[in-house]
């Protein structure tokens, strides 16, 4: 688990009262959640299945964040742009948002309408949101990561900020509920870095693991790039896939400090998406054979198993 840090302790930057009358007449808050809900049914399917599971004003905020940062994310990943047009163009949307923010101006993207609405309304550091941007940009930038410790500054920005961010809309009170919250956000974060090796190198030229992690076993970013499944590399993803799920042992150990009404939902996203791990594991570790994932009947199966948990 990364050193957690505590952010979302600061005290919240006050809106200005363009922003508060803002509030009171969201005239548009139903067509962008709207947006909001189909860019996360269409990108976080293994997600979205916990999320169904919300009530309807927390489900609605989770909305908001993930379109909030999976749009910033789509500028570096999925427009194929170079380095230096990546950063211009990210920059351009931080600059945009900060407008946005400080002004409370109506006219601006509908996710920048959204994520202010829910900063305001569960009184979110702005903190949360610049360290998530210093991480975006950072991809534009690093394209390897040699030890965890330069792994895990970047997943607080990455992964860890949002894990708190849905600590606070979940209703965490508990001082213990943020380190939990941020180590389930970060064991969602290692999941996705093993389970796209493959494609993070051959679409965008990264590697997350981390080489001192491979080192140990005798592996190396020399496997990633030339394929090569060897038992050295087995042997570090079998120790990464053991280290993940300590972290999701450790976030769910948290869940019983959000609302009651919360924990079915974030226990529901974890078990699935933990489960991408089991495939991982069922193909021997090779994650050069393509990306996995786990089917409908899969997730029935995780749901049927959470139900049955909750029962007794």
């Amino acid at each position: 688990m990364c050193l957690p840090r505590y952010e979302v302790l600061e005290q919240p930057v006050a809106p200005s009262l363009s922003l508060i009358q803002g509030l009171q007449s969201y005239r548009e808050w139903e067509d962008d959640l709207r947006f909001a809900k189909s860019l996360t049914h269409k990108h976080a399917k293994s997600f979205s299945a916990g999320i169904r599971f919300f009530p309807r004003e927390v489900r609605d905020a989770t909305y908001a964040i993930y379109a909030f940062v999976r749009l910033p994310d789509d500028i570096v990943d999925e427009q194929n742009l170079s380095d230096d047009q990546a950063a211009l163009a990210l920059q351009t949307w931080i600059h945009d948002w900060h407008l946005a923010l400080e002004s409370g101006d109506a006219n601006c993207h509908p996710a920048f309408r959204m994520m202010r609405y829910v900063m305001h309304r569960y009184n979110m550091p702005r903190s949360l949101v610049d360290d998530f941007f210093t991480a975006m940009l950072s991809d534009t930038r690093i394209k390897r990561y040699h030890s965890y410790a330069e792994l895990c500054a970047y997943m607080h920005g990455s992964a860890s900020v949002v894990g708190e961010m849905m600590a606070l809309i979940c209703g965490a009170t508990h001082p213990d509920a943020i380190p939990t919250a941020r180590a389930l956000g970060e064991a969602f974060q290692m999941t996705n870095f093993l389970r796209d090796v493959q494609a993070d190198f051959e679409q965008r030229g990264r590697i997350y693991v981390p080489s001192d992690m491979l080192q140990r076993f005798g592996s190396s970013h020399d496997a990633i790039v030339h394929q090569v499944a060897d038992d050295t590399w087995k042997a570090a993803m079998c120790d990464l896939v053991d280290h993940t799920r300590a972290l999701y042992k450790t976030g769910r150990f948290g869940i019983k400090y959000l609302a009651p009404e919360c924990q079915f939902g974030v226990a529901l996203a974890a078990d699935i998406y933990e489960a991408i791990l089991d495939r991982i594991e069922a193909n021997d570790y090779n994650v050069f054979k393509g990306r996995v994932h786990t089917s409908t009947a899969q997730k029935l199966m995780i749901f049927g198993k959470r139900r049955l948990a909750l029962s007794h």
